[in-house]
């Protein structure tokens, strides 16, 4: 075959496989812009208190178009959130930040009003959060637009060891007016555990748990008949994954933030507080004290321990006969290592490209925690919480779509700082702040009342057990205190017999029953 006949066969092969690659990429390229929303411009992520709940800085990236960013955050499975910093113009991009702003899938990212940022949602996560449309508004019209559906919560997802009870429960689940129905069931994982009615109306206890992932569903009723539903999942460690949520040794990280976090302490088989970066995380880094407790009760370095609970320690060379899974760190030479292992100061991949980025996140992580904004009313938008917490205290919050405070019920513990005694302190703080200021929409704040009626009725049942104890108590001590009264007095009788006392009785019962044989 001549040179050009060469040529031109080898031509016409390329062209034929672009043709035929080429739209294939081009539709997963449009599957994965669809996936993705804008948000609204000019807001950035309020990164430190993003980070401090739970949030997880990913990567960065220079990218030149916003769409390139976006497929970037849309082929990494953990994130969620693209955020552009724009250059001179609004066309122009300084920097694509990659962010996972679910921490066991609970939304925990907070974003501020700033000038020169976008940001792109994943619709699947975000879709409450995401600006209201026309259509909206004819998707969601009913019959009776002052009674809205219920919304059932139901916590954030549990990480436990083996045979460990799970308490689950609805207490933040919210209607406008009243839920008259929670229905737990199980939707999947080993059908033998076992799920009994709980204390409250909301809860059930869940046990016989065996290694693997479950998820429960949730569904709420109102008292008009209307329902809505929410899944929680309930990760039940292996032995291979105790290793590392319990065993491997804490990792501040690279960055140069300080959030208080804990992890378990394997030599003293104790949980323990120690400071973390911001990023690039291991799986032993846990939000709250009992979290730590609940993943790692009992887990212990010792071959055989007494639990029962370890698995074998893994090596951390790199592995290169595989492909790399969603565990996993790829090397640049397509070798894999624990992804937990990438940016831990020492070199795992042998071409170095674990390290090699290490530095510029942490730079740009320190970029981000720098930026100026007006932190000074950022809480008055953030929406009401009332917490896990099972108590009932009026608090008002303050709602920047009307520009008032409204009443709400706090159950005691993680709410938010949209939280005041009084109106009066609430409109003193918030003052000034309007709907251009705020990222959530209009219906995180609009009143929902979460379901404090079983809470009171059980505050009214303890409070009457506790009243009637008493009143019991109080009565049984009049009439002791009034016997020995007339005891005291009325020895003798009439006729002048002898009268026996309380003290006479009981030495005569003493003397009868010790008696000699």
């Amino acid at each position: 075959m001549s040179p050009s006949r060469l040529w031109f066969f080898w031509t016409a092969v390329v062209l034929h496989i672009c043709l035929r690659v080429a739209p294939s990429e081009a539709q997963d390229e449009g599957k994965c812009m669809d996936k993705f929303s804008l948000g609204k411009e000019d807001f950035v992520l309020d990164t430190g208190e993003s980070v401090k709940d739970g949030a997880t800085f990913l990567s960065v990236l220079q990218v030149s178009l916003p769409e390139e960013c976006i497929l970037a955050c849309c082929r990494d499975p953990n994130c969620n959130v693209a955020l552009i910093e724009h250059g001179g113009n609004t066309k122009s991009i300084s920097t694509c930040f990659k962010f996972n702003c679910l921490y066991k899938q609970r939304k925990v990212c907070r974003f501020v009003r700033k000038n020169g940022f976008s940001n792109y949602l994943l619709i699947s996560v975000f879709k409450d959060y995401l600006e209201e449309k026309p259509s909206d508004h004819v998707v969601q019209q009913v019959p009776d637009v002052e009674d809205k559906p219920p919304v059932a919560v139901t916590g954030q997802d549990r990480v436990v060891q083996p045979k460990e009870d799970v308490i689950l429960n609805g207490i933040e689940s919210k209607d406008d007016k009243k839920i008259v129905k929670y229905e737990w069931v199980q939707v999947s994982g080993d059908p033998s555990a076992v799920i009994n009615k709980g204390q409250f109306e909301d809860s059930v206890t869940v046990s016989n748990l065996s290694p693997g992932m479950y998820r429960f569903k949730l569904t709420v009723t109102d008292d008009a008949n209307q329902t809505g539903s929410a899944e929680v999942a309930v990760l039940v460690l292996t032995p291979e994954q105790s290793l590392h949520h319990c065993l491997v040794p804490k990792k501040e990280g690279p960055c140069r933030g300080s959030f208080p976090r804990w992890h378990y302490n394997a030599a003293t088989e104790k949980c323990e507080q120690f400071k973390f970066g911001g990023c690039k995380p291991n799986r032993n880094n846990y939000l709250a004290l009992n979290e730590c407790q609940n993943a790692c009760d009992k887990v212990s370095v010792l071959d055989p321990p007494p639990s029962g609970r370890l698995g074998p320690i893994h090596d951390h060379s790199e592995q290169c006969d595989e492909a790399c899974g969603p565990d996993h760190f790829s090397c640049s030479n397509k070798c894999c290592i624990g992804k937990d292992l990438e940016c831990d100061g020492e070199q795992q991949c042998s071409d170095g490209s674990d390290e090699a980025e290490c530095s510029k996140l942490v730079r740009k992580f320190g970029r981000l925690l720098d930026i100026n904004v007006d932190k000074s009313k950022v809480h008055c938008v953030e929406p009401p919480l009332t917490g896990p917490c099972r108590a009932s205290f009026t608090n008002w919050y303050f709602n920047p779509y009307k520009q008032r405070c409204d009443r709400f019920n706090y159950g005691g513990c993680d709410g938010n700082e949209n939280r005041f005694d009084t109106e009066e302190k609430c409109m003193e703080s918030c003052t000034g702040v309007t709907e251009t200021d705020v990222f959530a929409r209009r219906a995180h704040f609009e009143k929902l009342e979460g379901n404090n009626e079983s809470v009171i009725i059980g505050i009214a049942i303890v409070l009457g057990i506790a009243i009637a104890v008493l009143l019991v108590a109080i009565t049984f001590y009049l009439l002791k205190g009034k016997k020995k009264h007339r005891n005291k007095y009325q020895h003798t009788a009439v006729n002048g017999g002898h009268v026996h006392t309380y003290e006479d009785s009981e030495k005569l019962v003493y003397n009868s029953t010790t008696k000699p044989y």
